[in-house]
């Protein structure tokens, strides 16, 4: 809440939920980020149950950009990095309660192995999108995009939107930056190449005022449970997304480029 000349102000809260993988299998230095499937089902269930509305991040940067007024108890449910349980066990479970998402992918892993996990196939990739579940990119390699040269930067960002359209044919207009790292060139770099939405992390609340290329989402962990999930939706212990960059976010790029001798490009 807030004043405006006088007047409360109301803000609605939009909550942006981050998972990856949806599965029971025990990968080494994933297992963090892989939501049980009995815990997915028991969170989905509760976003029909308390009302909410699903949108795609397309959508919602649509209403963003308009500034259009937002529908009832707005949510969004997206998934990072292409895993295969996505559309094994994710679109189900999401078809069951009639909830959109959105799933980003790593167009470099498509329809190969993994160490991380079984990727999704381009067959697998077509079925989502014919269930009316919107794909983004992920970048082409999964790298820290905040730390590459301009080439590098335009790869990233150009090659794997232009494979995803290529073998789907449908647009593909939201990205989402790997490990949430982006600064000004990525962003512009995003723009250039034709994206009209990105999501970063944050793990706060995104709002009507959440900037349309780096929308505020809340990663959900194997330990959130139904009831983690259910505090990010009443809006509690979340701050809600800031404008521009913290100090210690630009710290720690600093340190990364530092690491990959990088420093002296960007004058650090």
């Amino acid at each position: 809440m807030g004043h405006a000349g006088g007047r409360e102000t109301i803000v609605t809260v939009v909550p942006v939920l981050g998972y990856h993988s949806v599965s029971d299998e025990r990968r080494e230095g994933t297992l963090r980020w892989s939501v049980s499937p009995r815990d997915f089902d028991e969170q989905m269930s509760l976003l029909r149950q308390r009302g909410h509305h699903a949108l795609t991040v397309s959508e919602y940067a649509d209403v963003l950009r308009r500034r259009a007024p937002l529908p009832a108890r707005p949510v969004l449910v997206t998934f990072d990095d292409g895993f295969a349980d996505v559309a094994d066990v994710a679109l189900p479970t999401l078809l069951r309660y009639g909830l959109a998402a959105t799933a980003f992918v790593i167009t470099s892993r498509v329809g190969t192995g993994h160490q991380s996990g079984p990727v999704l196939g381009w067959g697998q990739l077509q079925d989502l999108r014919d269930a009316g579940i919107e794909l983004g990119s992920h970048s082409h390699t999964h790298r820290a995009l905040d730390c590459l040269r301009p080439d590098e930067l335009r790869a990233e960002t150009g090659t794997s939107r232009r494979i995803l359209e290529d073998r789907l044919g449908a647009p593909v207009m939201s990205f989402a930056y790997p490990y949430g790292y982006h600064d000004r060139r990525v962003r512009g770099a995003v723009v250039a190449a034709g994206y009209t939405a990105a999501c970063a992390v944050k793990n706060a609340l995104s709002h009507g005022d959440d900037d349309v290329f780096a929308i505020a989402r809340v990663l959900v962990e194997r330990d959130t449970g139904a009831a983690g999930v259910e505090a990010v939706l009443s809006g509690r212990d979340r701050l809600l997304a800031w404008s521009g960059e913290r100090l210690r976010t630009r710290g720690w790029r600093a340190y990364r480029r530092t690491r990959h001798g990088l420093a002296a490009m960007w004058g650090e």
